[in-house]
């Protein structure tokens, strides 16, 4: 009977035990919004230590469990391989987070029904040729699986002008991405600030486009070039009715174009500052020849676009 008492005793210490050790780690693994905290996993981001596997530990356990907000607050996390944001996860950061890419890989990859918000992906390696961002064609984004890219600074540091910000690329057979919101986003210093690449099929007979996404309120700065996208006129590999508005395009002396532009019925409007640094022969927009029935309206004149389309119009804030 004795024996029987101190069996009994030791099983509700244990649970006790148990239950307080859940409580601690809730404790640590949430924020009082019910937000996960990525320090609970390890992520320090005030040391020289690389936080990318207490980050996607982070992201992987908020998939696993209800997907609720990663959030990453006020620091600089050093990153030394890319993250991938699972589907139905937001990643929030504050205002002054950064996230420090050393190396080159894409640094944050998103899957369908994603957000990311607010913070900095800085590039601090000049041999970096991924993309800050980067989607892929073979997640289908659809309208209920579109993602949101919100107020986010993407920043190569380095000097070496390499690399794309925002990529998104639809590269075998039927991928696609469409209705993807991009607001409030600065990118400064890439190879390319925005990349939609649309490339013929591979391996299927299924089509790949990049239709119908936006971008607006966008600073693009200090790029080789500011908009591409790369496509043909349609299907099979189309890139149409994507829309840029309220852009700033900032040019300086190392930038090659403004906009390079492929596909069909794409929308580009905005301000282009400081042309005068580029030489007058220098055309600044292109529209290809796998252009047609695009519209664009920035305030440059018209001797600065060459235009190997069909049925593109081009137009001056004044006209």
């Amino acid at each position: 009977m004795k024996r029987q008492f101190v069996y009994i005793a030791i099983i509700v210490l244990l649970a006790a035990a148990a239950v307080l050790l859940i409580g601690l780690l809730s404790k640590e693994t949430f924020n009082e919004d019910g937000s996960i905290r990525a320090e609970a996993f390890g992520a320090d981001g005030n040391d020289q230590q690389d936080d990318s596997s207490a980050i996607q530990a982070a992201i992987d356990y908020s998939y696993k469990h209800e997907k609720l907000p990663v959030k990453l607050l006020g620091k600089s996390y050093l990153l030394k391989r890319g993250l991938r944001l699972k589907e139905g996860v937001t990643l929030e950061m504050g205002m002054a987070t950064k996230l420090l890419a050393e190396g080159d890989f894409n640094v944050l990859e998103a899957e369908q029904k994603t957000s990311i918000k607010n913070g900095t992906i800085e590039i601090t390696n000049p041999e970096f040729r991924g993309a800050a961002i980067y989607v892929s064609g073979k997640e289908q984004i659809w309208t209920a699986d579109r993602i949101h890219i919100e107020n986010v600074t993407l920043y190569n540091s380095s000097g070496s002008n390499r690399g794309e910000g925002i990529s998104f690329n639809a590269g075998t057979s039927g991928e696609f991405i469409s209705f993807v919101n991009v607001s409030g986003v600065n990118v400064s210093g890439f190879h390319t600030a925005v990349l939609l690449q649309a490339a013929p099929p591979e391996g299927g007979e299924d089509f790949n486009f990049i239709n119908g996404n936006r971008f607006i309120n966008m600073t693009l700065d200090d790029c080789i070039v500011c908009i591409h996208v790369k496509s043909d006129v349609t299907v099979p590999n189309e890139a149409s009715g994507n829309m840029f508005e309220n852009l700033q395009i900032q040019l300086t002396e190392r930038t090659d174009k403004a906009v390079i532009l492929s596909g069909s019925n794409n929308m580009i409007e905005g301000m282009v500052w400081d042309a005068h640094l580029l030489k007058d022969s220098q055309p600044l927009i292109e529209l290809t020849g796998k252009s047609s029935g695009n519209l664009l309206k920035l305030n440059l004149s018209k001797d600065r676009v060459m235009d190997e389309g069909r049925d593109n119009h081009f137009s001056t804030p004044i006209e």
